[in-house]
């Protein structure tokens, strides 16, 4: 009951209880209505038809057979009578047009143009030229392989203070940097051609990865393998200052691993011009060499105490022939 009452009053405070009451009075009303029978609907009666009178004209037929008179009677019709059953007259054929004289190329009688052609519009497609021949795009022949002599070398030699240095394929007996002042000869291989062996000139001093022989107190030959480099100083001999400086990176050696005597014949025969001659000036101002060339191999076969001792006394002996008064 408290609810309702708290209800009711709030509906009063709020002045909502007229919608209330309205709202019962539906919720009483709804199943009264419902449970009303409906009344039974009466159809309505049919109402009569209402007499409608006919007019005689309707009632006669709208076709009528034709008579007699009216066959013979003729009719105006548009045009002139035509028997079905007769053929369609054959049309007459159309003279043809004199064709115009073309003129005949060299390849033989030019066919005529059509009036539209094959572009339309009333203009005559142009008449097809000879067809030059198409010349196969010229191709460019396969670089040939780059060759070497046998034994000879890759290397960069120049002044040590230049930013680059030019790299050249170095011969046999090729003196550096020039044949008038010989710093350095490439004299050959070592019978394992894995060292290239140079000799060096009198007020030369070698510094850096490669080895002085026969002993870097008396540094005759210089040993190099691939990829070490060496520096070469020039010393003035009064002054004994350094006048230049020169730098030597060995890249690469070009040799196969044969022992085929024509080819190192032939790369004898084919050493740096010059070179022979800065060897000599060199064997006559310090006395032989300790390596000998081998021509069968291709390589610097090292001379034993005999045969190194032979050398010196041909030395000795034709420096005497050719200078007594020494």
């Amino acid at each position: 009951m408290n609810v309702f009452a708290n209800t009711w009053r709030e509906l009063v405070r709020r002045r909502l209880w007229p919608v209330a009451l309205l709202l019962v009075a539906a919720l009483a009303a709804v199943p009264v209505l419902l449970a009303r029978e409906p009344e039974p609907v009466v159809p309505a009666a049919p109402s009569p038809l209402a007499s409608v009178p006919v007019d005689d004209e309707i009632g006669e037929p709208i076709v009528a057979m034709a008579a007699a008179e009216d066959r013979d009677r003729r009719r105006r019709v548009l045009g002139s009578r035509k028997d079905p059953f007769e053929p369609a007259p054959t049309p007459a054929p159309k003279p043809e047009k004199p064709a115009a004289d073309v003129p005949e190329s060299e390849d033989g009688p030019a066919e005529p143009a059509s009036p539209g052609g094959d572009f339309g519009g009333g203009f005559p497609a142009p008449a097809p030229g000879p067809v030059a021949p198409v010349a196969p795009a010229p191709t460019e022949p396969p670089a040939a392989p780059k060759t070497y002599e046998l034994n000879s070398l890759i290397v960069r030699f120049g002044p040590a203070e230049a930013a680059t240095r030019e790299r050249m394929n170095l011969e046999r007996l090729q003196p550096l940097p020039s044949v008038e002042e010989p710093v350095l000869v490439y004299l050959g291989l070592d019978p394992k051609r894995e060292h290239a062996i140079f000799l060096i000139d009198d007020g030369v001093e070698a510094v850096g990865d490669g080895s002085c022989k026969p002993q870097p107190e008396s540094c005759e030959t210089i040993h190099l393998a691939k990829g070490e480099t060496e520096f070469f100083d020039v010393v003035d001999p009064e002054t004994e200052v350094v006048t230049a400086q020169y730098q030597l990176d060995l890249i690469d050696i070009k040799t196969r691993k044969t022992e085929s005597a024509k080819e190192a014949k032939a790369a004898y025969a084919d050493e740096a011009k010059g070179g022979r001659k800065a060897v000599r000036a060199r064997v006559a101002g310090r006395g032989p060499l300790r390596w000998d060339y081998d021509p069968e191999t291709g390589t610097l076969q090292r001379r034993d105490a005999k045969a190194f001792k032979a050398a010196v006394a041909r030395i000795a002996a034709r420096l005497a022939r050719t200078q007594p008064d020494l």
